[in-house]
């Protein structure tokens, strides 16, 4: 932003914080301020592979100024943090399908165990509920989105008392309506963790591709 100064206009601006290197130097998942893992699910940044076949728009997904570069979504999401910290921990897990400490799909010992959604308990329950943030959000497994979400927190609600704090939800993808669209939309209609939290606001952006040498940032739309 500050070498774009006097070319750039800045129209809105959210800050967002997630774990520093000095509390935590190992490369692990951040944790959301519900205490859950996050961004468990996304593609290997280091695949060529995956980043083309999620990210990358292609020509033919879009405009093609727009080939070589992605879509992003940023949505404000608050979550009512009290309701949560007083509903128990199976419940918890049961919101999202996962363990709370180790991030494991539930009845599995490690967060990136292969999840099974049609796996039963001893009763003939899915151990998964199939209306648990991680199912919905899954679907058929072949649509990814490569999240990178933070953490904010504004204060407290003068009205209210309670947290004014949430998730800056940001993620990439080629293809929104074949990608972010259809996941939003089994998660609005049925998902679990909708009673702890509310969508503020969203936008999506088209990022324009990196700049080749000689080259400058949106000479594929303006040169």
């Amino acid at each position: 932003v500050r070498i774009g100064r006097g070319k750039t206009i800045i129209h809105w601006a959210q800050t967002g914080f997630q774990r520093t290197k000095q509390a935590d130097s190992k490369k692990t998942t951040p944790r959301n301020l519900f205490g859950f893992k996050d961004g468990t699910v996304n593609p290997d940044t280091n695949d060529a592979s995956e980043m083309n076949q999620h990210v990358w728009v292609k020509a033919g997904d879009g405009p093609d100024w727009l080939v070589g570069g992605r879509y992003m979504v940023v949505r404000r999401i608050q979550m009512y943090i009290e309701v949560w910290d007083r509903t128990i921990l199976k419940e918890q897990e049961n919101t999202f399908g996962r363990h709370r400490d180790s991030g494991a799909p539930l009845g599995m010992k490690n967060e990136f165990d292969r999840v099974d959604l049609e796996a039963k308990d001893s009763n003939g329950n899915l151990t998964i509920p199939e209306n648990s943030h991680m199912s919905l959000a899954r679907g058929d497994g072949k649509a990814k989105i490569l999240r990178r979400p933070y953490s904010y927190a504004d204060g407290m609600d003068p009205k209210t008392g309670s947290f004014n704090a949430g998730l800056l939800f940001i993620c990439f993808q080629r293809s929104p309506s074949k990608q972010f669209i259809p996941i939003q939309e089994r998660l609005a209609k049925n998902d679990k963790l909708n009673e702890y939290i509310v969508h503020r606001g969203s936008a999506m952006f088209a990022c324009l591709p990196g700049v080749k040498k000689g080259g400058y940032i949106g000479d594929s739309l303006f040169g």
